[in-house]
């Protein structure tokens, strides 16, 4: 495991109920009771993050895990916290520094929790189970102060840089779904890379896409061949074949397994044959010609190193 997530989640055993759950003493939430009690029950949503933590825990857990500490050595600080869970299936968290507006925008999540059903492709006797998880529906993670390069050139779907924290972020999520006893974190990718860069816990529920991931990663990421970037642009622009014919991406559910019949699942013979079989089966190329006529259509900032 790795050095940082085992340490956020021998802090998670620590961390008591009562710090996470407790309300502020100054009214506040008060102020907000009032307000959902003259809403009708459809639309009272709730104090709680989740139905469990409060604004003041998030504030004590993100100083606890180093999150705040992180942020302040890439220089922000002064944070302000936005809690939106006034509709009660769909919850909003976003961190600011200093204002609160686009341009000082940190982090946002919009979080739900979600029954699903185990419809599994191979043998299994966990088909037709169902298992109420906690879904990303948006996640931001952003550096308003920093501008793309070469090294770090512009990803699909990104306004700024990335803050290099996606790892602590993704183990904050874990710790969420065991603290709620929920049994993964389920997230539809929407763009290559978003897929490739987690592929590490993510796992797609349907082995055949976990298994053409991976042969999209084989065949078209390399130092030899192309940067992830111009990888993740191409698909999204249509450059990519797969087996010969135009490639279209495929949304699909990923989850990072926290039950232990989920892992069992990931883990099975069965899932780990179909994956193999997809991996053999599917080849890619980026066709060259049409990323040529297609990259004048790319935003500013996307800047490749020299030799892509």
């Amino acid at each position: 495991m790795i050095p940082r997530r085992w340490k956020m989640l021998e802090i998670a055993r620590r961390l008591s109920t009562h710090r996470l759950t407790r309300l502020n003493d100054q009214g506040t939430e008060l102020d907000n009771l009032n307000t959902l009690l003259h809403r009708s029950p459809d639309e009272r949503g709730s104090l709680f993050f989740l139905g469990y933590y409060s604004r003041e825990g998030i504030y004590y857990a993100l100083e606890r895990y180093g999150i705040f500490e992180e942020l302040r050595k890439r220089g922000f600080d002064d944070f302000i916290l936005e809690l939106d869970t006034h509709d009660p299936y769909r919850h909003r968290l976003a961190l600011y520094y200093e204002k609160k507006d686009d341009q000082h925008l940190l982090a946002e999540v919009v979080l739900k929790r979600k029954v699903i059903t185990l419809n599994a492709p191979v043998v299994s006797h966990l088909s037709g189970k169902q298992y109420e998880v906690l879904q990303v529906e948006w996640l931001v993670l952003q550096n308003p102060q920093k501008a793309f390069t070469p090294e770090r050139p512009r990803l699909p779907g990104q306004v700024y840089p990335g803050l290099g924290m996606g790892e602590m972020v993704v183990t904050l999520l874990m710790i969420v779904c065991w603290r709620l006893r929920l049994a993964g974190v389920l997230n539809v990718p929407e763009h290559f890379h978003n897929a490739y860069m987690y592929s590490s816990v993510f796992y797609y529920l349907n082995p055949e896409y976990n298994g053409r991931l991976k042969a999209m990663a084989r065949d078209l990421l390399n130092k030899e061949k192309h940067h992830l970037a111009k990888v993740s642009w191409a698909v999204d622009f249509g450059c990519v074949r797969e087996n010969g014919t135009p490639f279209q991406w495929f949304t699909a559910e990923q989850i990072i397994p926290i039950h232990k019949e989920l892992k069992e699942y990931f883990r099975s013979a069965e899932y780990q044959e179909l994956e193999t079989a997809a991996r053999k089966k599917f080849r890619y190329i980026l066709d060259e010609t049409c990323w040529q006529r297609c990259k004048s259509q790319l935003p500013s900032g996307v800047l490749f190193p020299e030799k892509h």
